[in-house]
Order: structure tokens, then sequence, then C-alpha cells
């Protein structure tokens, strides 16, 4: 596949990287970042389907040439990147676009079907991380997201209301449109489902002069964890030493996490996720589900959790983001998660209302 990545580059000229919103500038430089820093590229572009790729690819780059709007070149740059069917590989508008332009990027996320989280059974979905007592047996526990900011948040309640799981043998965990984040947001959660060691695949990152020009600019970003450093200058290193192939830090096909005790509360635990549940959402449920306290109920979560630790590139327009994952799961090829998603032990139909209610007298009858 290298060979084929060369003859791909070949016909992209080298593009210079200062701000420019010329449409082929920009869609040569996707080309090109994606093509050496994906960790997804060489599994999605194969020999039987080379030939489609480049076809593809050099229609959209003739498109690109006579491509004059703005709107037009963002649907271009789009239409090609949605080859991969991958939604952590994207190409956005960025924030102050956005913010600065709010009825031209509503309309054009309309374009490529963007929505925003969906409550099933005409439930309104809380957005904050929030608890609530709902009886003398069961936590409820509102997780709409594990972004870094919810870290703290999620950890503060776990500490003040610890007495409350201690004292109910039920816990509900409401991850319904929780989109992911940070796998480090949901550690604190971890002892109260504990049953048994729970295993779980690494993660490999690939090595490429750019990744490594990313993750060390990463070293320098505000609030980055002493034990962050560690790991990424761990990373950094391999990279470096194993120049054009995938690194795995654990040095593991799996690992094992195993704690010192397991708690005698909650003893049943009702996970409940949607198709938006993704990403370290998804990560969280593929080691909770080994918990012989936890059921999950709902419906396939998204499906967006194969290559991650996903990176932003200096697109030349800035206007938008170029985000490509650089990791890929060592799950692969086996235990694909990507489109499919994660099925839930209890299926939910879309017709199902007051689903909460519904998993607490479930669960007191297990």
């Amino acid at each position: 596949m290298k060979f084929f990545t060369l003859i791909l580059l070949l016909i992209i000229p080298i593009v210079s990287l200062a701000q420019n919103c010329d449409c082929l500038v920009n869609f040569d430089y996707v080309v090109e970042s994606i093509t050496k820093n994906y960790a997804g590229f060489n599994d999605k572009v194969k020999s039987k389907n080379w030939e489609e790729f480049l076809t593809f690819t050099q229609k959209i780059r003739n498109k690109s040439k006579f491509t004059s709007g703005f709107d037009s070149c963002y649907v271009n740059l789009r239409n090609w990147v949605d080859y991969f069917h991958d939604h952590h590989l994207r190409v956005q508008l960025d924030w102050k676009f956005r913010k600065n332009n709010p009825d031209v990027a509503k309309r054009l996320n309309k374009l490529f079907g963007k929505s925003n989280t969906i409550a099933n059974g005409s439930e309104n979905l809380a957005t904050a991380t929030s608890l609530k007592i709902l009886d003398s047996t069961t936590v409820l526990l509102r997780l709409p997201s594990f972004e870094w900011s919810e870290k703290k948040i999620i950890d503060s309640i776990l500490h003040v209301h610890m007495k409350d799981f201690d004292q109910r043998s039920n816990l509900i965990l409401d991850m319904r449109g929780n989109s992911g984040g940070t796998d480090y947001a949901f550690n604190g959660l971890m002892p109260l489902i504990y049953s048994l060691p729970i295993k779980v695949k690494p993660d490999e990152y690939l090595s490429t002069q750019e990744n490594i020009r990313i993750l060390e600019s990463n070293l320098s970003e505000e609030g980055i964890s002493s034990s962050a450093k560690d790991f990424l200058n761990q990373v950094i290193l391999l990279m470096k030493t194993h120049p054009g192939t995938f690194v795995n830090p654990s040095g593991k096909d799996f690992f094992e996490i195993t704690l010192d005790s397991i708690y005698k509360y909650p003893s049943r635990i009702g996970i409940l996720i949607d198709k938006n549940t993704a990403s370290s959402a998804e990560s969280f449920l593929l080691m909770a589900m080994q918990s012989k306290k936890v059921t999950v109920f709902g419906e396939n979560s998204a499906g967006m959790l194969d290559y991650n630790n996903t990176q932003f590139f200096d697109i030349p327009c800035k206007n938008l983001n170029l985000v490509i994952p650089i990791g890929r799961s060592k799950r692969l090829p086996e235990q694909p998660i990507d489109n499919i998603g994660i099925k839930p032990d209890v299926v939910f139909d879309s017709k199902v209302t007051n689903r909460i209610e519904l998993i607490r007298d479930l669960l007191n009858k297990q």
C-alpha cells in the first residue's frame, strides 16, 4: 500500500500552509494529510478498491479546480472524506466560523444530515451531569458527556453522594446522547461497576512526522496533567524509534484492570444508551458490560470507536478544521464497532416511553 500511496501523492502538488481558502489547495492538503497520517487509511483503501478510490479522488479533485464558492468547496471536501465512513475522521466548520455565520453553518450541516441528540420515547434529555434519588432502592445518574470538563463534575458527584450508592441496590446510568470525550472522565465510575477483572484491548498509534509534531505540540497545552505528559512522551519516543509503523505503548495485545475490592452496592446497574452514545462512551460500555452487575438497555450505540485519538491538522483555510484519528484499536480486525455499534442486552423499541421507570422495574425483578 505504500506504493499506492506514493502514486496518489504524485498527482497532488505540495501546497503552502499559509492561510488560503482556495478549494484545490485545501483539497490537496486534506488528501495528503489523510493518506499519510490517518490510522485507518490502509485498512480502508486496499488493492481491491484502489482503482475505485483513485478515480473517485481524481473526480473530486478536478471538480475542486473550478470550485470558487466556500459552500461548494466544503461539500467537495466532506464528500471525499465520507468515502472512509469514519465519523471521527472529518472536515468541519471552525467554531469561530459557526459563531459568526450561524445561518451558513446550519444550511451546510443540514446537507449532511447533522443531527443533535434525539430524545427517544418522547423524553427530554437533561444536558447537564446530575444525580437524582428515585426511591429507597434506586439512584439515577445522568451522564450526557465524557468531555474533559465533565470529569471533575462526575468525580465530585460520586464523592458527595457515595453514601447514597452504598445504601441502594440499583444504579441507573442514563448515557443517551453521550458522544464521548475522554476515557479519563469515567475512571471514577469503575469501582461502582467492577465485579471481576476487566479485559481491555489497547490502542496503537501511527508513527509519521506530522503525527509526532502534533503530539509534541500537545505537550505545551494548558492544563495537561503530568500523567498525560508522561504518556505522550512515551508515545512520541516510540514513534521516533519506529517511523512509518504502528506503535503500542502498552506492549500488549490486551491488559486487565483489577481492583482491590467489589462494592456490595449498587448490586444491579442499568445503563441506558441510544444511537447517539458514541466514542469514549462506547469504550466505557465495552468495559462495563463485562461486569456481572451490569445490564445495558436501549438501542445500538453509534459505532464510532475503532479509529481514535483524533488530532487537529493545520488545514490552509482557517474557516475549517481537519480532524484525523491517528490511533486504532487492537480489537481490529476481529471485533469492529464502527458503523455497527454495541448492541444492548435489552433492546427497546422506539415507541417505548418512560424508559427510566421501566429500567427501575426490570432491575428490581432481577
